[in-house]
């Protein structure tokens, strides 16, 4: 039972929000989630949403009570809300960057007290200028902090596999039997390749040569030389190419792109790009009759979210995050003694 889950993670985490205010939102799938944990762990939640392409107000609001009402061993403290006004600004311990609150800039922060703090649910490294004004949040000194998301407790990355999995299966195609090229320069072309080694036929990395050692060479054929890629006969009949490249609003695959187009296209018989995460140049991948999945993703998105293999790592990611805002207000940064604030600098 979902409600379960939410009360063990609660309770792996040790997470106290008892007479704290979250403000947060109210969303639909398994990002419903996140008001629900904070409520669990004793906070008063005010949870804002609004009708959007995924669901109207009213679908949202109903779903999330009815969640709340399977948890037996308290009333719940959740308001629903379809405004933010000062007064819920005002109050708030901790205000999360979920997707209905931001960008969380002055207008939406001038009423906040001084000791408020803002958790982000993403590691630092993955920063995003959009959601956020710093200057201003710099300014009034509100404490920020990004999550760990490869704490043991909270271990997000390693669903980072079964998301390649799922995109691989979404497109149409299957990993047995088949070979795939990872192209990357971030954080998750390990995990990435931990799992989708163990299930294909082959897997070439290109990545930045300092990355090197966080691969198993037993398990990929090493590339390197992010961006240049520089592919084996081998695997000029790779199935396709995972993509994900940081920073995620950066054009990288295009004409005057990083990654040229034309090397691509040279050197892979029929190229598939899978767009884990980073911008390519859509136009000019069609123009050139390169396929590419999905279709389209909005700048600075992934083209898969972990919500897309299910409720798990978006309650272990939701529930860190919100951890990270607990140790913000206590100013302390480890949780059984590893680091899960992961600082904003």
């Amino acid at each position: 039972m979902l409600i379960d889950k939410l009360a063990r993670q609660v309770q792996a985490l040790q997470l106290d929000l008892k007479g704290k205010t979250v403000l947060t939102e109210a969303a639909t799938g398994a990002y419903i989630v996140t008001p629900i944990l904070a409520a669990i762990a004793g906070a008063k939640v005010f949870a804002f949403s609004k009708t959007t392409r995924y669901g109207s107000l009213d679908d949202v609001f109903a779903a999330t009570r009815e969640l709340a009402n399977t948890f037996k061993e308290f009333p719940l403290n959740i308001h629903l809300i379809d405004r933010i006004s000062p007064e819920t600004v005002a109050e708030a311990d901790i205000i999360t960057n979920a997707g209905h609150l931001r960008p969380l800039n002055e207008s939406m922060l001038s009423n906040a007290k001084d000791e408020m703090v803002i958790p982000l649910m993403y590691e630092a490294w993955e920063w995003r200028d959009a959601d956020m004004d710093i200057k201003y949040i710099r300014k009034r000194g509100f404490r920020i902090g990004a999550t760990n998301e490869r704490h043991p407790k909270v271990d997000v990355f390693n669903y980072l596999g079964d998301m390649a999995l799922k995109q691989i299966f979404d497109a149409g195609i299957c990993p047995y039997k088949n070979k795939f090229i990872l192209l990357c320069n971030n954080d998750f072309g390990p995990f990435i390749a931990k799992v989708l080694s163990a299930v294909c036929d082959g897997l070439a990395v290109i990545d930045k040569d300092e990355n090197r050692d966080r691969y198993n060479p037993g398990l990929v054929d090493w590339l390197g030389g992010f961006p240049e890629v520089k592919i084996p006969e081998s695997y000029r009949d790779a199935e396709a190419i995972i993509f994900t490249a940081y920073p995620f609003d950066q054009e990288w695959i295009g004409r005057n792109a990083p990654i040229q187009l034309s090397q691509i296209r040279a050197q892979l018989s029929d190229p598939f790009i899978l767009r884990y995460c980073g911008d390519i140049n859509e136009i000019e991948l069609e123009k050139n009759e390169v396929r590419f999945f999905p279709k389209h993703v909005h700048s600075g998105h992934m083209g898969i979210l972990p919500s897309a293999i299910g409720n798990d790592p978006i309650i272990r990611l939701q529930s860190g995050g919100l951890k990270v805002g607990e140790l913000l207000l206590k100013n302390e940064t480890h949780y059984q003694g590893t680091p899960i604030v992961d600082t904003i600098q």
